[in-house]
């Protein structure tokens, strides 16, 4: 068999120090997980023409979903990082599905026993974005789904995702929103509110974007804060508005 050391979420690496009352959550260091492993495995999954590639490590399975066979290999060697720093995820055939009113595609893991689903135009994105929420579970115990129903409503700019979120070390909850020109754009955007929620523990939630004459107006409300990003597009808009608070 072989030894298969990834390397590790950099996280890991940095020396972090225990969290104090009331302070953002962190992860104590720990050593990374060898992981021995055996084959790779390929299964067609039941929607949106996608590839499930799971391999076989210390005596269970890690998972990878992608549209071609590198995208769910290249996803599957992410989440054997997630799986060295102490977050095992499992997907099976069916994890793939699509959104309400037909936007968006889920791909639905479940890591040591919580729900995450990130969503995407496409599996391959979709499935990135669960690594990213994966990958800050492993970092600071937060983790997040995006509900198939109530996730995305029909907007008349862009695209806005809704995702709930939890930490593990806390037991807070809260909820962000992402939005976009794109799907892809506006779920990048949730991922990047979700780190800043986790650092900040606030809710973080984008309104329905607006125009006036030519200029989008992206509205970001954190915890009864507003503010407001403005730009030729809903992404730069909203990329305005993250910019404001450091995200």
């Amino acid at each position: 068999m072989k030894v298969c050391l990834a390397p590790v979420i950099a996280l890991l690496a940095a020396g972090l120090m225990p969290a104090a009352a009331g302070a953002s959550p962190q992860i104590t260091n720990a050593q990374p997980l060898a992981l021995s492993c055996g084959t790779t495995e390929f299964v067609g999954m039941t929607s949106n023409s996608s590839t499930l590639a799971k391999r076989q490590c210390n005596g269970s399975y890690v998972y990878g979903i992608g549209v071609s066979v590198n995208e769910a290999v290249e996803n599957l060697n992410g989440f054997m990082a997630v799986l060295q720093a102490g977050v095992s995820c499992s997907a099976d055939a069916s994890s793939i599905v699509s959104g309400a009113y037909g936007k968006g595609v889920f791909a639905q893991f479940v890591c040591n026993g919580w729900p995450i689903a990130g969503v995407g135009n496409s599996p391959t994105t979709a499935a990135r974005n669960s690594l990213a929420i994966a990958t800050e579970m492993a970092a600071t115990g937060t983790h997040c789904s995006a509900p198939l129903q109530g996730s995305y409503y029909p907007e008349s700019w862009g695209f806005r995702f809704r995702y709930d979120c939890g930490n593990t070390q806390t037991l807070k909850s809260w909820s962000i929103s992402g939005l976009g020109a794109s799907i892809d754009d506006a779920n990048v955007i949730a991922m990047r509110l979700m780190r800043y929620s986790t650092a900040a523990g606030q809710s973080c939630n984008f309104e329905k974007a607006e125009i006036n004459g030519v200029i989008l107006h992206a509205t970001l409300v954190c915890n009864g804060s507003y503010i407001h990003g403005y730009g030729s597009s809903v992404t730069a808009a909203a990329n305005d508005a993250l910019a404001q608070i450091g995200a």
